[in-house]
């Protein structure tokens, strides 16, 4: 009984590996995220053909392809290790709650700050789970580096990839009290220098005012970062006005050291939104931790509502 057990376990892993490697596109790709060296991909390869008697993959010097057989066994593959991942899991469940691994890339901003905290609570809920967190905002391919949950701030154009748009973060202008500034109307932020996070704030911004009146802000850049605690630093040593989310700002706002330009416009919103590989299964533990940030992150007061 034991070795036949361990033969199912070897072909499941096997199959696995298979599954990546199609995914990638690659041995090598398929090897780093399960951790293996292209050796041992390779070797593993060889034993699946072996054991199904038939080639599944052509491999050049440059690249590979899939055999008409290994694209009929692809589907086969995931629907077998789909169903072994079901019924594994049912039964861990009834014997003890969620457990294993979880990989999630965040952004950096808030990967570093409100979603770590609810990724520590988390854990914290179900102590069988361990992630590995990565704080990066483009992950790059995600089958390949094995990330199951990629919380993403701003649109997510991979066709490839499930997406969900969840929570809305809320902007607003910002500046330095130091400076003394006061502005009411947009068009009196015309003459000032402004402090502008790169990838969400572009040459024109489209502010919403009272009564559903619009404004195109175009700000003059003093300075433009990727990094948006580079930015915050920046405004609060009085270089510019910035956009900026209210989960970093309100703070210094409640404390005084940054105010209100123009309170009643509104920069646009961003959407904050959670993306997984493609796949006939999805952990529970996945599914999870995305409802504990549903539940969580309006408990924050950090200007992030659900869309």
């Amino acid at each position: 009984m034991t070795i036949a057990v361990t033969k199912t376990l070897d072909r499941i892993d096997l199959m696995r590996l298979y599954v990546r490697i199609a995914e990638t596109g690659s041995l090598s790709a398929a090897g780093r995220s399960l951790n293996l060296s292209q050796p041992s991909v390779s070797r593993q390869l060889r034993e699946l053909e072996s054991e199904l008697g038939a080639e599944l993959i052509i491999r050049t010097t440059h690249e590979l392809s899939l055999t008409e057989t290994g694209r009929t066994f692809l589907e086969d593959a995931r629907r077998l290790i789909g169903g072994w991942e079901t019924v594994a899991e049912r039964i861990r469940l009834g014997s003890g709650g969620l457990e294993g691994g979880l990989r999630i890339a965040a952004p950096i901003g808030l990967g570093q700050t409100i979603l770590a905290d609810l990724a520590g609570s988390f854990v914290r809920l179900h102590p069988k789970v361990h992630i590995d967190w990565l704080v990066v905002d483009l992950p790059g391919d995600l089958v390949a580096r094995g990330v199951d949950v990629w919380i993403r701030v701003g649109p997510i154009e991979d066709q490839s990839l499930i997406v969900r748009g969840l929570w809305h973060i809320e902007r607003a202008i910002v500046v330095s009290t130091r400076l003394g500034w006061t502005a009411r109307r947009p068009s009196d932020l015309s003459s000032l220098p402004a402090v502008t996070l790169g990838p969400y704030v572009g040459q024109k911004i489209a502010l919403s005012g009272p009564r559903g009146t619009a404004y195109s802000l175009e700000p003059i850049v003093a300075i433009s970062s990727d990094n948006i605690f580079a930015i915050e630093r920046l405004t609060l040593a009085g270089h510019g006005y910035s956009i900026l989310p209210l989960w970093l700002t309100q703070n210094a706002i409640d404390t005084g050291r940054l105010s209100h330009l123009c309170p009643d416009w509104h920069p646009p919103p961003l959407t904050l939104s959670v993306a997984y590989p493609q796949s006939r299964y999805r952990p529970a533990r996945v599914t999870a931790f995305v409802e504990h940030l549903r539940s969580e992150i309006p408990k924050t007061g950090a200007g992030i509502k659900a869309s």
